[in-house]
C-alpha cells in the first residue's frame, strides 16, 4: 500500500468509529468536529494506557439519532464530546480502572455493558 492510501484507511476507520459507519452522523459544524478531534486524542491516550483493547459503541449523535436512541436532550454526544465505550476485558474492571485514571466526567454503565467518557472538566459520576 502506499502511503496516501494508509493514510486514506486510517482516516476511513476513525471517521467510522466516530460515525458508526453512517454518512448521516458526518458532523458539518467546525465545534463538532474540533471536540471529536480532541476526545480522539483522550480516547487514545486511554487505549495506550489501559493496554487492551477497547472499543467504541456510540461517539457523534447528531440530535434526530439522539432522540431516536433515547439520548437526553442536553447529551455530550451531540456536541461530539462524548463516547460510550467498552472493551474486551472485564467491564467492571475497566470501569474502575476509568474512575481512578479519567478526570472528566464519567457515567458507570458497566451493568449495561459500556463505560460514557466526555470532556466536561469535572470529575462528574453518575450510574446508568
Amino acid at each position: 500500500l502506499s502511503s496516501s492510501s494508509a493514510a486514506s484507511d486510517v482516516y476511513k476507520r476513525q471517521v467510522g468509529e466516530v460515525s458508526n459507519f453512517s454518512s448521516d452522523r458526518i458532523p458539518k459544524e467546525e465545534r463538532i468536529k474540533s471536540n471529536i478531534l480532541r476526545l480522539g486524542k483522550e480516547l487514545d491516550e486511554v487505549r495506550e494506557k489501559w493496554d487492551k483493547p477497547i472499543f467504541i459503541t456510540s461517539w457523534y449523535r447528531p440530535p434526530r439519532i439522539n432522540k431516536a436512541v433515547g439520548g437526553v436532550s442536553n447529551s455530550q454526544h451531540i456536541n461530539g464530546s462524548a463516547a460510550d465505550i467498552k472493551t474486551t476485558t472485564d467491564i467492571f474492571e475497566f470501569q474502575d480502572w476509568l474512575d481512578k485514571n479519567w478526570e472528566n466526567a464519567l457515567g458507570y454503565g458497566a451493568k449495561k455493558g459500556f463505560v460514557h467518557l466526555d470532556l466536561r472538566p469535572h470529575p462528574i459520576r453518575w450510574n446508568y
